[in-house]
Order: C-alpha cells, then structure tokens, then sequence
C-alpha cells in the first residue's frame, strides 16, 4: 500500500516538473520580454503580487523596464505600463473580450457567441448613445423620484451603510428603462434581477485561483463546471427574465404586423434586438435575447456604481469643493430645473474635471487583461508576444505620471483638468480609465451623463461627510489589481444654504 502511494507521488511529482520545465522554456522564435525572476516553482511570483500589487510591479519595473512578464496563478502574463499600453489598445491582434471570457464565461453561462461584448458595444453605440437625446427626460425624472424615495429628505443626519447597495437601486431603474421599454421599468421583480444580476454572477464565479497553478485550462473548467451543476439561482434569474418579456415581445411583434408602416417601435434594447437581420420573428430566440439584455447589466451597471461611490468618497472628504461645485450647478441650471440638457451637462467643467481627478486615482492598479489572438504582437521596442499570450496594463503607472500629472500626480486635485480640453470622456495614452483606440468604451459618454445627473442631483440636495473620525478619505480595497471602493458609511444630511 504504502509503495503504491509514493510511487502515485513521485509520478506526480515527475508530471509537475515537466510542467514545470515546459512552462519555463521560452519560445525562442520570439523576442518575447523578460521574464522577472522568481524562486519558487509553481508559485512563481504570486506571493508577492497578493500582498502588494502596485510594490510588487514598481519594484518589477526599475529592474526589468517598460515591459516584463510575470508568473501567476500558473500562468505568465506581460505587464505593459505608460510607454507601450497604447499599442495594445490599438493592435488588431489583441483582445480584450477574448481574454474576459477566459476569465469570466459570461457567454457560456448565458448561451451567447463568444464574441458577444462586441455585440454589446453595437447595442450601446445604437441605443445608449445615438438614442441618448431621448432618454433624458425620463431618466433624470427616475433618478430623481428613486433619490428621493430611497434617500429621502434628511431632514436629520442619515447615516447609510451600504451607499454601493443603495447607488444599484437608484440606477437599476433607468438601466432598466433602456432595456426593456417604459412598460417592462416598472415590474419590480425585473428591476431587481437587473439590480442583483451581477452579485449572483459574482458570487458563481468565486472558484479558487489557486487552480490555475495547475493549469489556467482547469481554472475556466471549474467556473463552468460551477454553473452547470451549482448555477441554478442564475439559471432562475434568466428564466423570469423570460417570462418577463416574452408577452411584451409579442405584442410589439402583434402591433408591427397589425399597424405596418405606421407603427411606431419603443425605443429600446429590446427593439433594437428584435430589428437585427438574424432575427426570426415567427420562432424568438429569448434565451439570446435575454442573455444580451443580461450581459449589458454586468458589463455597464457595475461600473457606474463603482464610479459614483467613489466620487461620493472623495466628494464627502474634501469639503474644500463644496461650495465650488455647488456655486457651478446653480450657475447652470438657476431655477434648479430637475429637467436639464445635453449642452447644461457638458458645461459642468468642475464636476467634470473632479470626476476625472477622482476616476484616476481611484482605479484600478492592474487590469485590462488582454490575449494575442493574431500570430503576434510585436511592440515598437522589439519585443514579440506570439498567439495565445496574455498582455496587461499596469494602470497606476499610467495614471500616476508625473511627466504628465506633475510632481503632484499622487495627490487629489480636483481643478487639474479645467481648461485642458480634456474631458472624462476623453481617452487618451494618459487616461484609460474608459480603455483607448480600438478598445475604447463605446458607453463612456453614456455613462458620464448619468454620472453627472447623479451627482448633480446629490450636490444640489445633501451634505455629505464620511462616518470616519479623521474625515479623511478612506482607501480603496486592491484585490489581484482590482480596486473596490472603501464600504465606509457615508452621512447624509439636508443642504441648508447660507
């Protein structure tokens, strides 16, 4: 017995070396960038990278330079800082989607192509943006009524706990709107699936990295094998969006038939989907339909909540600006108009600049994770990635330059992009927050207009401070390079003007 058992481990121990030793060899047909020294096998540098990311890529970057690759989670991944990011963004051989879904099988989870966040971006150039104009109204009225309603008027200091949870019912509902129509924006269950969509998902996909050690291959595995046997509330969820939608989507069909011509389609998700020229509208594919509906809400709310709760952090620990930014709404809007614009929203420089102060520094250190899928990317330095590498950005040495933030660049000032014709919806080699070239967020200008309705809404109505003694801001939390912002509890108060 006991022979079987070490000869069952040196076998083992035999395959780990080969892998070992595979992983270490180099493709010599390439010039691929240096790999930085580590003294465990395996575990490569993965220690290091958990307990501090940014240390762990700075310290990486003095000894290696402007591009290295790393190894972790058994798998070795170039790190690209302010020098090179750009070309990855606009390199034709590199996929940002590819690399998502080897990490997160969204589309295999819903039953979508593979390619579906290129699709997704169709959708919100088509709706979101070119149909921006005419969501305006109903979306600063929803965000409004949901602010009133779920904050209220604080008359006395209101301390709240969870802002993120309470930031996802107030946007829910106008995502929600675009979706599915000003009918279906109402169905309380739906607003909720839209609302918690991405908590569940998040919640199946919390398979041990660790796994990767072995093999990246059996890390994907896992999160499909998650879902397929222990994914059943998501399941659910897409089920009731189903049932949900499917009577209003045989109404429109009904009405475009009995109408013809003068029909007019809501303007929507939904009706955008139903137009797409592979659509069969005797036999709907509502497990695609709701997938993509689905798959939205995950790439989109998630990160303009992210957003806001930042801003709302910074903003309730500099009171220094207070007065500043309030003094600017007035000047905009001076019968306080719950109604405004796109051209009173594009006026607020100070918001927007302090919204761009605030994205910077409260962003991600390590991310935008992505796979060569052309034969190679060779960057302008020489050095070559072959088909199948990992390439990603070291986001903090970007957004923390001196050479282009100032001797300051650590530091919060929310006045220094006024009158640099650099907007927070521009990107550029020194801001990507919003991605760049061909990967750029087609929803960004979206998303910084109902950023700025938020907000907007928020100065105007409330004193808001931190619940912590210092008054200070409170840091972010980094997890493998993704930044969450602070849980701290924020107080809101009724604004009494002086």
């Amino acid at each position: 017995m006991s022979n079987n058992i070490l000869s069952t481990l040196v076998v083992g121990l035999c395959v780990l070396a080969i892998f070992y030793i595979i992983k270490r060899v180099r493709n010599r047909k390439y010039n691929e960038p240096p790999l930085v020294y580590y003294k465990y096998p395996i575990i490569g540098h993965t220690w290091e990278y958990c307990a501090d990311v940014d240390k762990f890529l700075s310290k990486c970057r003095q000894e290696y330079g402007e591009i290295f690759s790393i190894y972790i989670y058994g798998s070795v991944i170039t790190v690209v800082g302010k020098e090179l990011s750009h070309e990855v963004f606009n390199s034709k051989d590199a996929s940002f989607s590819t690399a998502f879904e080897d990490k997160v099988p969204v589309a295999r989870i819903l039953g979508l192509p593979l390619d579906y966040l290129n699709f997704a971006a169709e959708i919100t150039k088509n709706v979101f943006i070119e149909q921006m104009h005419l969501f305006l109204v109903k979306t600063q009225q929803s965000l409004c009524r949901d602010i009133d309603e779920i904050i209220g008027e604080c008359d006395e200091p209101k301390i709240i706990q969870n802002i993120r949870q309470v930031l996802f019912m107030i946007v829910s509902r106008t995502v929600t709107n675009i979706l599915v129509g000003d009918k279906l924006s109402h169905d309380k269950d739906l607003v909720n699936i839209f609302m918690n969509f991405s908590n569940e998902l998040y919640k199946l996909l919390r398979v041990p990295e660790y796994l990767g050690f072995i093999h990246p291959w059996l890390f994907q595995q896992s999160l499909i094998l998650r879902f397929r046997f222990g994914g059943q509330e998501v399941k659910k969820l897409q089920k009731i969006v189903i049932e949900k939608i499917k009577p209003n989507i045989e109404e429109r069909i009904k009405q475009e038939r009995k109408c013809g011509d003068d029909w007019k389609p809501p303007v929507d998700c939904i009706q955008f989907l139903l137009n797409q020229p592979n659509v069969d509208k005797e036999n709907i594919d509502y497990v695609w339909i709701s997938g993509q509906l689905l798959a939205i809400t995950f790439a989109s709310m998630s990160t303009t909540v992210t957003s806001i709760n930042n801003f709302l952090l910074d903003y309730a620990s500099r009171p220094e600006y207070w007065n500043s930014l309030f003094e600017e709404q007035e000047k905009i809007n001076p019968n306080n108009d719950k109604i405004m614009n796109l051209d009173q929203l594009s006026k607020m420089e100070k918001l927007d600049s302090f919204l761009k102060e605030s994205f910077r520094l409260s962003g991600n250190v390590f991310s935008l994770i992505h796979r060569i899928i052309g034969p190679e990317l060779k960057f302008s330095n020489g050095y070559q990635l072959q088909k199948g590498s990992h390439v990603g950005i070291y986001l903090k040495n970007v957004h923390h330059n001196d050479e282009n933030y100032g001797p300051d660049s650590n530091e919060f000032d929310g006045c220094r992009h006024l009158g640099k014709n650099s907007p927070a919806s521009k990107v550029s080699r020194d801001f990507l927050q919003f991605g760049m070239g061909r990967h750029a967020c087609p929803g960004r200008n979206f998303a910084i207009n109902e950023i700025k309705m938020v907000t907007s809404i928020l100065i105007k109505k409330y004193k808001i401070t931190t619940a912590t003694k210092s008054g200070k801001r409170p840091s972010n939390f980094v997890i493998s390079g993704v930044a969450f912002p602070n849980p701290e509890p924020l107080i809101f108060e009724k604004r009494v003007e002086i």
